[in-house]
């Protein structure tokens, strides 16, 4: 591996390493991202969970249907993974010397070759296991909404809404990082290509994301509905 490929895959995990801990904390616009906006808005979404009548129907079919999103998102992941470990026991080379893999990879050493597939894997295999984690956080929510005080009983609202607050926002971070790993999924597939292509695909990727989540029109709508609950 020359020093291009071992520069490409650096700056890669770096990145893929760090972008998530720096999106939750707000960056690059700290009071102006998605990531941010969505937390107030989930708090406000579980206060009028407590003080609207007691009807948590259409809260339940929110929530359950992100757990099939999660899930359905988790299931295509895994048969991918799958797909792809056959990809670990052949050789690059083989096959009449067609293809994308003849054109890009057929020069490569077997272990060069199924490094490229390892990455791609391994962000799948990031994405699998948030969306499973999504899934079994969003169901302890719905045991906590379920279990909230009613209105007739005496309660700590405040107290209330930030302990559901508390186990939505895990959820659905869990759940939002799982589809961003896809982002990775691709810069990693171009690898194939060349190194070049890899860090050119990974900036791109963490443009797009950073954009989406600070000056899209959904960014811009999320942070005109935060300021009015502000």
């Amino acid at each position: 591996m020359d020093f291009l490929n071992v520069a490409a895959i650096v700056f890669f995990l770096l990145v893929w390493v760090a972008l998530e801990p720096l999106m939750a904390m707000g960056w690059p616009r700290r009071n102006d991202s998605l990531s941010v906006d969505m937390v107030r808005i989930r708090a406000a979404w579980m206060r009028e969970v407590l003080t609207r009548d007691n009807n948590f129907i259409g809260d339940a079919a929110i929530l359950g249907h992100t757990i099939n999103s999660a899930s359905f998102f988790g299931s295509a992941n895994l048969i991918v993974i799958v797909g792809l470990s056959g990809a670990l026991f052949m050789e690059p080379n083989y096959g009449s010397g067609r293809g994308l893999i003849a054109l890009f990879a057929a020069q490569d050493p077997a272990w060069f070759f199924q490094c490229k597939v390892l990455l791609i894997m391994a962000t799948l295999l990031r994405g699998l296991s948030d969306f499973i984690w999504a899934v079994r956080q969003i169901n302890y929510c719905l045991a906590a909404i379920g279990a909230s005080p009613s209105r007739d009983e005496d309660r700590d609202i405040v107290s209330w809404t930030n302990a559901l607050t508390l186990v939505l926002n895990p959820a659905l971070r869990s759940f939002s990082v799982g589809v961003r790993s896809y982002y990775f999924t691709v810069a990693a597939a171009f690898w194939f290509i060349g190194p070049i292509p890899f860090i050119v695909a990974t900036i791109l990727s963490v443009g797009v994301l950073i954009w989406r989540q600070s000056w899209s029109n959904a960014a811009k709508g999320i942070m005109a509905i935060r300021r009015l609950l502000d």
